[in-house]
């Protein structure tokens, strides 16, 4: 089916497999919302086998999301089931093309959940389903949105360079997210953040690039999405590339389906900012520090060459801190920033989670939102402490 009807819905209205325990429910408290970060699930094999494991893994937790996440918060509203289906399996076409090998990790991930590839397709469009619906009929009030961060070495302090972001997100899936060693032989491997059927939603390889991001143009009207890689999809496969240049040139293809803000870097210092819509694709690198919330590129925000870009008063606070322990801005400050209520930048509830990764020691650090039960996890390849 040609892109523009996908437009018109959306404006209309096993090798040796290693995992974790058998059981994707959040652990909490009882009579409580606190959830505490599941230990390191670490999955190896051939690609398909990864795929798999990861599918038998989290089984309920996909089906559920597919459910609750999917077809309940955007069935109708405007298009069908079917239609949802037809366009996220248009968008797989473009997964196997441009994605080979996460093309053949998400077909195992549906042959272990019992669901099929289009289906998985669809949960990792979760993003550009959730931008382009009246969200108050159709998946209740919005939640907040993220803030990414980037510091070099020169701005940490401690000659390191590290990527994070609070997740702000639907409360409906707190604790529900995970940290994985994706382990690939001969390949670049990835401590991967994610949730049930979208297993990379940020993390940092083996090759040292990290990425996090925020959401873009949410609220813009007359838009919709093309038929393209999902957002989720891309990340995995940024996150597969084995240096920065290597990303530059994937992004470069402009063959996604929706809207994204990436903040990267990588284990030398070099960071990297992409941001992306249905019709084109902004790359703008920086050299001490990058915070974003929505777009932030002199392309995206049409700001004039030479002019002040006008951000999200988040991001302003967040650029003030950095400013304000400039030199100084390394783990523990980071974690500080995006834990502690006083700097307005945690939302409260819909902060559902924390995340900061060193990309020069390879290393994530992962917390539930402050409201939730902040306890930072270190997570490390071939370990968790």
């Amino acid at each position: 089916m040609p892109a523009r009807w996908f437009a018109s819905i959306f404006l209309s209205v096993a090798p040796s497999v290693v995992v974790a325990a058998p059981t994707d429910a959040p652990t909490a408290a009882p009579g409580t919302n606190t959830y505490s970060v599941p230990p390191l699930i670490r999955i190896e094999g051939n690609a398909h086998a990864r795929g798999t494991a990861y599918g038998k893994r989290f089984r309920e937790g996909i089906r559920s999301f597919l459910a609750t996440e999917i077809d309940a918060a955007f069935v109708g509203k405007p298009a069908s089931r079917e239609q949802l289906r037809h366009y996220a399996a248009a968008c797989g076409q473009m997964v196997r093309q441009e994605c080979p090998l996460i093309a053949e990790e998400f077909a195992g991930i549906a042959d272990g959940a019992g669901v099929t590839f289009d289906e998985i397709m669809l949960v990792n469009l979760h993003e550009e389903l959730y931008h382009r619906v009246n969200l108050p009929d159709a998946a209740g009030p919005k939640h907040g949105h993220c803030t990414a961060v980037a510091v070099s070495p020169s701005d940490s302090g401690n000659a390191k360079t590290y990527v994070g972001q609070t997740w702000d997100w639907m409360e409906s899936v707190a604790g529900k997210s995970a940290v994985l060693e994706w382990c690939r032989e001969g390949g670049v491997s990835v401590l991967a953040y994610g949730f049930p059927g979208m297993p990379m939603g940020a993390g940092v390889s083996s090759a040292g690039i990290a990425l996090c991001w925020t959401s873009a143009a949410l609220g813009e009207k007359g838009q919709s999405p093309r038929v393209g890689i999902p957002s989720y999809v891309l990340i995995a496969h940024l996150l597969a590339q084995k240096n920065l240049e290597g990303v530059i040139r994937e992004a470069r293809k402009n063959k996604h389906a929706g809207w994204f803000t990436f903040v990267m870097a990588d284990g030398d210092g070099n960071l990297l900012n992409i941001e992306g819509s249905p019709t084109r694709v902004a790359i703008e690198r920086a050299k001490q520090s990058l915070v974003r919330v929505f777009y932030g590129s002199q392309e995206m925000t049409g700001a004039a060459p030479g002019q002040p870009i006008s951000a999200h008063p988040r991001c302003e606070r967040m650029r003030a801190l950095l400013e304000s322990s400039r030199g100084q801005n390394d783990l523990a400050r980071l974690q500080e920033y995006f834990a502690q209520p006083k700097h307005r930048i945690n939302e409260g509830k819909p902060t559902i989670d924390l995340l900061v990764f060193d990309t020069t020691s390879r290393v994530a650090y992962v917390s539930r939102g402050t409201s939730y039960h902040l306890d930072w996890r270190t997570f490390t390849f071939g370990s968790e402490k």
